[in-house]
């Protein structure tokens, strides 16, 4: 007797649980300087340079959050304007079993986002909760 099966050991799913951020530029002087064209953004806890990724609408990003941290530091520098501003979006994870192939997937819930003040004005949590089915949402205001 003999037993076959149909997967293929392979996560075929998306699995990403992603924090979409729409930036808002209502300063004048950063439109002038076509800030959020010339944004790079990154984070100090990753190694790569793919940080965060554009969701098809203009000025909307999609940020990976940290699954092996409770906060995430993310740095907004832009070509002609001489300073930076930092997030720090502090959370709670929690993981839960997705699938076989895929296993365990971080949720997230965000508690608080702090940041500076050199370019940002404020920033405003729509959505706190994160999963693979359902992104959080943040309002930046420059």
């Amino acid at each position: 007797m003999a037993i076959w099966s149909c997967t293929d050991d392979h996560c075929n799913a998306d699995t990403e649980s992603l924090l979409d951020a729409t930036l808002t530029v209502t300063d004048e002087t950063l439109n002038d300087i076509n800030f959020v064209e010339n944004l790079s953004i990154y984070s100090p806890e990753w190694s790569d340079s793919i940080y965060y990724s554009e969701s098809g609408d203009d000025n909307v990003l999609g940020f990976v959050l940290s699954p092996f941290s409770d906060t995430t530091e993310i740095v907004f520098t832009s070509k002609d304007a001489p300073l930076n501003d930092t997030l720090f979006v502090y959370y709670q994870r929690d993981y839960t079993f997705f699938s076989q192939e895929c296993g365990f997937v971080p949720n997230f819930e965000i508690d608080t986002i702090f940041h500076s003040y050199n370019y940002i004005d404020s920033v405003e949590i729509i959505n706190k909760e994160i999963s693979v089915d359902k992104n959080g949402k943040i309002q930046i205001y420059f």
